[in-house]
């Protein structure tokens, strides 16, 4: 073994595994924002559904679905807004999805629509 190469391991090791560190914390960040935002737009569907189909009041549906976003501890700051434009529920969520350092976060902001149904003569 030539004398040129001593140490060659160590120094790959010590150069590379903050990158790799750097990486997994990256993917893991990255996909923890994706089920929050995943979470919230099943949120929001599902109160457009209960409005848009099963004709329950607004008001109660966005004090439920801010209950769930709570309970769930996947937002803060969150903010439901239902309103029926003529023939069409529209669901607005919006808040911050924590990161893993602390202080970090990353806003999302939810829209969800569907008609609404019921009987027209």
């Amino acid at each position: 073994m030539p004398q040129t190469d001593r140490g060659s391991t160590s120094l790959t090791t010590v150069l590379l595994t903050p990158v790799f560190v750097g990486l997994a914390f990256t993917a893991f960040q990255a996909a923890m924002f994706t089920h929050a935002r995943t979470e919230a737009r099943s949120v929001a569907r599902d109160a457009a559904v209960l409005v848009a189909r099963q004709g329950a009041s607004p008001d109660a549906v966005e004090t439920s679905a801010e209950d769930v976003l709570r309970r769930a501890d996947l937002l803060s700051g969150t903010d439901v807004d239902i309103r029926i434009d003529g023939q069409l529920v529209v669901v607005r969520l919006t808040g911050n999805a924590p990161g893993i350092i602390r202080g970090t976060s990353a806003g999302i902001d939810i829209t969800e629509s569907l008609p609404v149904e019921g009987f027209r003569p």
